[in-house]
């Protein structure tokens, strides 16, 4: 059926429902002054003749329908060819967002009342808000599993037995299950960061285990191979194993992340898993195993060193002593702190997430070694890192966790504490805290709720539906989940493919989702950096990606062309590109030595200093400013250079004068005419 005749019956319709009063209109909540017929009979005139009339949709959607409709006095406005006028700019504005075969007929007898919600919206509104929406939600519901274990067939069929291994920081989980894992003759090991997996690699070759590495920033494939060790998301679901074990299974509740753990644990292909878990993951993680219907068995950790609290506040400038770690929560405080201790003569050891690999490698090896006193670390210290360490002293009592300031949880501080004691080094570790001791020792000594919900991913079957791919993510996202699961968050999924979309608008979702899911930091030039490649390989193809240039100057340019770098092999392995892989490595190994001699050399670079006077600043400083600065007026503070004192000298020579008891009462500086004129005014003496 022709979709405009369609489409002009429907609106044809529905007029004449109104005009009859048969159906009525639903009030408007700001309702303007109404206007006049002849008003009407203008627009009307303008909308039929003019080019630009789509500028003038929504309004004559008000007119044909609240006025004309309505009013006899009107009936000489040749309502059929504003209609069929109002229907073809309708449909010419459909035809620009629909997806696959879907027409007009379907959207009008999708299900019954679509049609009256046209009186109020565009046809595009309908169609993304209403058939979109209860179109997607049917096609999901058909193609998911009512329950998220059914969506692992395979793994349904096989004979999987677990060992949980339950315990806190530094109980030996990890210890015990890879020593298990070397006896596989087709094993792997799952991690949750880049940097634990790496580690396993170079301790099994160590170990004369042959042992491959994949993560999503770069790959070493070791022929004859055993064992693989990688990151959580890079687990190959249909690969069959002989021993695997899942590390940090406690992540398993992250909200960005934690779907990529019930995916292994639900969908793994392997007869003997072990979990490496916090005890709050427990309860949760038995209740899968046993919907599951597979075995369990429980082996418990404890430490073997004694975990002891300071109590009192710590003081840096006196209490600190070699071999300690000092925790703060970003990069910039890493820096200031160690850069403060650093000025003091103290060797420091600088780790942070931002850091590459090899430059945290470096850093660990110097400390490690003696050529470091003390380490001054993010809480990425807490995951996995093995490091000498008998103190752990955590500087703040607060973090910024990418929305607001929160005070620190129990968990993460249980979690870097534990860090503390070393079997075979210190008998007892100790944690002592700059702030807060009391409520950080209760945080250390409390016990973790078990966690509630567990995060489930975006499933492959639905990326093929015949829609937007923001409507298809949205829609499932809303969709309810019985039970312990909970759907993950897909924010980051949809901005990146609203993205793509206004560049690309022809991808299949496939090619969309591709893309969007390549794991990069994002921040601005990575994001554009990102943009650029997708662009140029959906319109140019692959001769068009380029080697990132290089032209970083500092520190954060290092890190930023760093990431660029992780991001250009991430492109080229997700679309099987040809790379320049040596090139690549050398590049990053250059890149991280010269981040390492920054560190080692140039600390003192980012110390905190006054912005206005470049006064030096204590790390913890809380203003940009010194006190004097902060002092000033508002006005003076723009003024770079001048402090307090300077500022009161000068304004006494400047025929002016400052009242006793305040600097900020009365500044007085001649102008170019020679008169003198006040910055503030003087306050009333008593």
């Amino acid at each position: 059926m022709d979709e405009l005749k369609e489409l002009t019956d429907v609106y044809q319709r529905l007029f004449n429902r109104v005009k009859s009063g048969k159906l009525t209109l639903p009030k408007k909540r700001n309702r303007k002054s109404a206007v006049s017929s002849e008003e009407v009979r203008s627009k009307v005139w303008i909308y039929l003749n003019s080019e630009d009339a789509f500028e003038m949709q929504d309004e004559m959607r008000g007119y044909l329908f609240r006025y004309i409709a309505r009013k006899p006095e009107l009936e000489d406005i040749d309502v059929d060819r504003l209609i069929k006028r109002f229907a073809g700019i309708e449909l010419e504005d459909f035809g620009f967002v629909r997806t696959g075969k879907v027409t007009v007929y379907d959207i009008i007898h999708f299900y019954r009342g679509i049609d009256k919600q046209l009186l109020t919206k565009s046809l595009v509104k309908v169609y993304r808000e209403s058939f979109v929406g209860q179109k997607t939600k049917q096609d999901i519901e058909k193609l998911l599993p009512l329950n998220p274990i059914d969506a692992y067939p395979d793994a349904r069929c096989l004979k999987r037995h677990f060992i949980l291994h339950v315990g806190a920081t530094n109980t030996g989980k990890t210890y015990q299950s890879l020593q298990r894992l070397k006896e596989a003759s087709h094993g792997i090991y799952l991690s949750p960061l880049r940097l634990l997996a790496l580690e396993v690699q170079e301790r099994f070759l160590m170990d004369d285990v042959m042992c491959s590495m994949t993560t999503g920033e770069e790959e070493d494939i070791v022929p004859g191979a055993t064992i693989m060790s990688c990151t959580v998301e890079k687990l190959h679901i249909e690969e069959v194993f002989d021993i695997a074990v899942i590390d940090e299974c406690q992540m398993i509740n992250d909200r960005d992340r934690g779907y990529a753990w019930t995916r292994a644990i639900l969908g793994i292909m392997c007869p003997e898993i072990h979990l490496c878990m916090a005890p709050e993951a427990e309860e949760i993680i038995v209740k899968m195993i046993e919907e599951c219907q597979d075995t369990y068995e429980i082996h418990r950790h404890t430490r073997d060193t004694e975990l002891v609290f300071q109590p009192g506040m710590f003081n840096v400038d006196r209490d600190l002593k070699k071999g300690d770690a000092l925790i703060v929560f970003s990069k910039k405080k890493v820096l200031a702190l160690a850069s403060y201790l650093q000025e003091t003569g103290v060797k420091v050891s600088v780790i942070y997430g931002a850091l590459p690999y090899q430059s945290r490698k470096e850093q660990v090896r110097m400390f490690v070694n003696g050529e470091t006193d003390v380490v001054v670390a993010t809480d990425a210290i807490g995951m996995g890192m093995n490091l000498p360490i008998q103190r752990i002293v955590i500087m703040e009592a607060s973090k910024f966790d990418g929305v607001d300031f929160r005070d620190l949880e129990g968990p993460e501080v249980k979690q870097i504490g534990g860090r503390a004691g070393r079997k075979g080094m210190y008998d007892i570790g100790y944690v002592a805290a700059a702030e807060e001791p009391e409520r950080i020792e209760a945080l250390l000594e409390s016990v973790t709720p078990p966690i509630p919900v567990i995060h489930l991913g975006v499933p492959d079957e639905i990326i093929r539906i015949d829609q937007r791919l923001d409507d298809i993510l949205l829609t499932w996202k809303s969709l309810p989940v019985s039970g312990i699961y909970e759907r993950s968050d897909i924010s980051r999924e949809v901005n990146l493919y609203r993205m793509l979309y206004d560049r690309l608008p022809e991808l299949k979702n496939e090619d969309y989702y591709a893309c969007i899911t390549i794991p990069f930091a994002e921040i601005p030039e990575v994001t554009k950096q990102w943009l650029i490649y997708c662009v140029s390989y959906f319109t140019q193809g692959e001769d068009s990606l380029w080697f990132p240039a290089r032209n970083p100057k500092n520190l954060d340019d290092y890190e930023t062309y760093y990431k660029i770098l992780d991001l250009y092999y991430q492109f080229c392995t997700r679309f099987n590109l040809p790379f320049e892989q040596e090139l690549l490595s050398e590049t990053k190994s250059e890149v991280a030595k010269e981040i390492c001699n920054i560190l080692v050399d140039n600390l003192k670079k980012y110390g905190k200093k006054c912005k206005r006077c470049g006064k030096a600043l204590s790390w913890n400083h809380p203003y940009n400013l010194c006190e004097e600065c902060h002092a000033l007026p508002p006005q003076l503070r723009k003024l770079g250079g001048m402090h307090m004192n300077d500022w009161r000298n000068a304004s006494k020579r400047q025929n002016g004068h400052v009242q006793a008891g305040g600097y900020d009462k009365t500044f007085h500086k001649k102008n170019s005419s020679g008169k003198s004129r006040s910055y503030n005014k003087p306050r009333n003496k008593t």
